[in-house]
């Protein structure tokens, strides 16, 4: 598409200024003056440099830039959650109990072990399972609260933690559906005189 007019012979097209009328001159460059404002805005006091309101000045393309959305801040930020997801993540794959019960649900392979064996592994589990879905609580919870001024490493953090904090509540669904039967308590024969 051209943006020349189709018939350069016309009196308006030609660089010929006609009787008493003053042609403008157009050369490349940068603009000289200063852009100009949005209607009802006034302009920044001090010249173009936009910073007393908020707005940043590009100075190598001469125009004001609007100013990026402000972070977020405070207790229940993007960066705030994800880094409790992750120290929730550190206490549940640190203390390594969960994998360590599900490979022990594996070994045993559905013999009977003793019942107060099988309350203190629930236990185990249940408090490792809690810790886990906190860990992806969080982290979903710094998901949904990303904008476009949330740091990078909240984004890549809070993913990451949501994903194998996802996969020890996992773990701990199989370690719990894994727990075997308990074991008849023996009786033990009375002792004799």
């Amino acid at each position: 598409m051209s943006t020349a007019p189709e018939d350069n012979t016309r009196p308006e097209n030609t660089n010929s200024p006609a009787a008493g009328t003053p042609q403008p001159k157009f050369e490349p460059g940068f603009a000289t003056e200063p852009p100009v404002a949005a209607q009802g805005t006034e302009p920044a006091e001090g010249g173009l440099d936009g910073a007393e309101h908020g707005q940043e000045y590009d100075h190598e393309h001469e125009f004001a830039v609007a100013p990026a959305e402000p972070r977020t801040g405070g207790a229940f930020s993007s960066e705030t959650l994800s880094i409790v997801g992750a120290a929730l993540l550190a206490v549940t794959v640190l203390s390594g109990q969960l994998l360590e019960i599900l490979t022990s649900m594996i070994l045993v392979g559905g013999q009977a072990i003793d019942p107060n064996q099988i309350r203190q592994i629930e236990m185990q589990i249940w408090m490792g399972g809690a810790v886990a879905l906190l860990t992806v609580l969080s982290s979903t919870l710094a998901l949904a609260l990303l904008n476009s001024g949330t740091r990078h490493w909240a984004r890549w953090t809070a993913t990451a933690t949501t994903i194998v904090g996802f996969l020890f509540v996992l773990v701990a669904a199989a370690s719990f559906l894994l727990i075997p039967e308990a074991a008849p308590q023996q009786m033990l024969p009375p002792i004799m005189d």
